[in-house]
């Protein structure tokens, strides 16, 4: 049975993965000035809005895992989230 940490960090990867998947989109569209570009833009600040809030609303297990929010990310940094970045990343050397 996956326990919601793990459901949680799961989740995480996969709306990062999803900005990531758009991002390369847009910047490799023939017509950057083009409509659909534009949209997609736009879903793309939803994106990260979405990730934003889930990040703020898991701050706790995710920053505890080695999780920072994503480099588009528009959320000011937090102490608590750097300690507990820096705390599992000294108890969990690369």
């Amino acid at each position: 049975m996956i326990s919601l940490e793990n459901r949680i960090l799961y989740e995480y990867r996969l709306k990062i993965a999803k900005i990531e998947t758009l991002v390369k989109s847009i910047t490799a569209h023939r017509e950057p000035k083009s409509q659909e570009s534009k949209d997609a833009s736009e879903f793309l600040d939803i994106l990260i809005s979405e990730t934003d809030q889930f990040y703020e609303n898991n701050s706790k297990v995710l920053s505890s895992n080695g999780k920072k929010p994503h480099a588009r990310s528009r959320l000011a940094e937090n102490k608590e989230w750097i300690a507990n970045i820096e705390k599992f990343y000294e108890e969990n050397p690369r």
